[in-house]
Formats: structure tokens, sequence, C-alpha cells
């Protein structure tokens, strides 16, 4: 009897001699009284989806000689005044890890014994990175994303004004109108000649793709004038969404083929919507509760996450942009781990307590 009564004096000396060696208390970051600065304060990151959508802007120009080109070009497709036109063409989705506002701490320090030292290291933006008793933490410089840069392209058809080097002294709109007709012909002819054979120098690879090219430059700037100009290029318009797990599907920006696409849902055109669904995968945890998480004071603990795997879907016009599983942090369980003689490395990716270390 006595052995055991001395067995559990030991067990809680150790128990409570760790707690009283780095005491600190977490609360809930809108508990905490204004002014109080006693502490310091950590988040856990939530999941961010980056989407960049990837949209052909074409440039639609007038050419100077268009009032003419229904003479010459029954069939084609005339530009009758300056506009721009738009296509949406792909998205590519990533995450990044942001601090989650509902997953935001103080803690506390309300004592320590012995020179113990009880050390909270967190990133720049507040996410926590580790926490633990003992032994000063490492100074890691945080790993900070490249920025990226939009991947662009431009594609051009037709000169940038004038008349393709015409003599245009003395004569009408309808007679260089004409005139480029007749060039435009020519050209036409010359590539054809090239194409069956019946140029010498077209035996030899390169030169036939140089004089190909050639040609067909020349014709698209003397078509301009007629038809009129076209300029395409294109451009990554990112759009940034919060997954929430109240609201799974969430309508996000709004394309159209006159106005392109535009963030919210004040724009015009159809909408382009997210749609997260957990997959479950940390349906088994018994997790406290939001409102008990918010209203609770914890001694010696501090918070983490185990995320949860999701299915996101991106949307528009009943047509699936995009469909990709993917880590959604926020969607997970909001846990407590004890600190008591011990070091916690976190994922600051995540939240998730990767390591575990007894001093």
């Amino acid at each position: 009897m006595n052995k055991i009564f001395k067995f559990a004096l030991v067990l809680l000396a150790l128990v409570f001699g760790g707690q009283l060696q780095a005491q600190f208390t977490t609360t809930f970051a809108k508990n905490v009284n204004p002014g109080q600065q006693n502490g310091l304060y950590y988040s856990l990151p939530q999941t961010m989806l980056k989407l960049d959508f990837i949209i052909e802007e074409v440039q639609l120009e007038k050419g100077p000689l268009s009032d003419y080109a229904s003479n010459y070009f029954e069939m084609e497709d005339i530009v009758d005044y300056a506009t721009t036109e738009y296509q949406l063409l792909d998205v590519k989705m990533s995450t990044i890890a942001s601090p989650d506002p509902n997953a935001l701490f103080f803690v506390t320090m309300t004592g320590a014994r012995g020179g113990s030292k009880m050390q909270f290291d967190v990133l720049p933006n507040g996410i926590i990175r580790s926490v633990g008793v003992g032994n000063d933490a490492e100074t890691v410089e945080p790993t900070r994303p490249e920025q990226e840069k939009p991947q662009c392209c431009r594609e051009e058809s037709g000169c940038e004004g004038g008349f393709v080097g015409l003599m245009t002294a003395g004569k009408t709109n309808a007679m260089l109108a004409k005139e480029v007709a007749d060039k435009i012909a020519e050209i036409r002819k010359a590539k054809f000649y090239l194409i069956s054979g019946d140029v010498e120098t077209a035996s030899n690879p390169e030169t036939f793709n140089a004089m190909y090219k050639k040609l067909d430059a020349m014709e698209k700037e003397y078509t301009s004038l007629l038809l009129g100009k076209r300029v395409a290029k294109k451009v990554v318009k990112t759009v940034y969404v919060v997954p929430n797990k109240e609201v799974p599907t969430q309508s996000v920006a709004k394309f159209s083929e006159s106005e392109g696409l535009t963030v919210g849902t004040g724009g015009i055109g159809s909408i382009i919507t997210v749609q997260t669904l957990p997959m479950n995968t940390t349906a088994a945890i018994n997790a406290p509760s939001q409102s008990a998480v918010e209203s609770m004071t914890y001694e010696n603990k501090v918070f983490y996450r185990i995320p949860e795997m999701a299915n996101v879907k991106v949307s528009f016009e009943s047509e699936t942009l995009l469909e990709d599983r993917v880590i959604v942090n926020q969607l997970g369980a909001l846990l407590t781990a004890p600190v008591t003689n011990s070091k916690l490395t976190f994922d600051t990716e995540t939240g998730q307590i990767v390591n575990m270390r007894m001093q």
C-alpha cells in the first residue's frame, strides 16, 4: 500500500511539476480583453485556392479601307468597328496557406520555474511553427514563395497602320482598295506557285519555309487594310477563393465574351462557381465544436489541425472547367495538444503537428 501511495505521489509530482516549469493558457482571440499585452497571438493556416484563368483577348480594329472590302471579299469576316473579344481557354489551380481568422489564439504566460523557457516560434504572418520547453528554438528563415509571372503571349495579324508601301498621292480610297485587292491576288498566286513546285528554290525546305512565311506576312498586311486587324494575346486573371464549410458552393466571378472576367458577382456574364466538398477523411475524429473552442480557456495546451481532403470543382455555364482533390485545412479537425516538457513542430502549410520531441 505504501508503495502504491509513493508511486502516486511521484506521478503527481511529475505531472504538476511539468506544468509549473512552463505554464501558460490559450484563449480564442476574440475573448482577449482590450489592451491585454501579456502574451502573444498565433494562428493556424487556412487553405486559399488560387485560380489562374487563361483567357484569349482579341482586339479588333477596323481597316482603313474596310468600306470597300465587300467588293472583293464577300465571304470574309470584315471588322466593322473596333472592339475586344474574350475567350476562356483554361483554368489552373494551386493552394496558398494564409492565417485563418477562425483559428487565431492568444497565449498568456502565467509563470515558469527553475529558469525553464516556454518558446513559441511563429512566421512573420503569425502562423505557428513550433512551441516547446527548454532549449532555444531554432531560428529558421521562412521560405517565401516566388511570385508567379503571368504567362502571356501576343499574336498579331495585320500591320501597324498605313498603306504598306502603296503610293497614295492623288488616289481615292476606292482606287487604293482596288490596288490592295490586286496585290493580295498577286501574293496568293505566288504562294500557289511556291506550293505547287513551280519555283526552283522551293526544293530547299529552309528556303521554302522562309519564302512562304514572307508571302504569308505580306498577305496579312494587305488584307488587314480591307478586312481589319485582329491582335490576339493570352492573359492570366487570378481569383482567390477561401473554401467555407458552411457554403460548399461559392459564386466567385463572372465571364462574358464581350467583357471578359470580373471578380465577384457584380459584372456582366455567366457565373463561375467553385464547389468544395469534404471527403470525410477526418469524420472519425471527435473534435470539439467551434463554439467550444471559442468559449473555453486551455492550460498548457496549443491548438493544431488535422486537415481534410476535399474535392474541388470549378464550373462555368454547367460545364466543368477543372476538378481535382486538394487538402483544405479549415474543413478538417481542430484539436489540442499538451505542452509539458516537450517541443512540438507544426507543418506551416496545414497546421498539423509533424514532430513531438520530449525534453
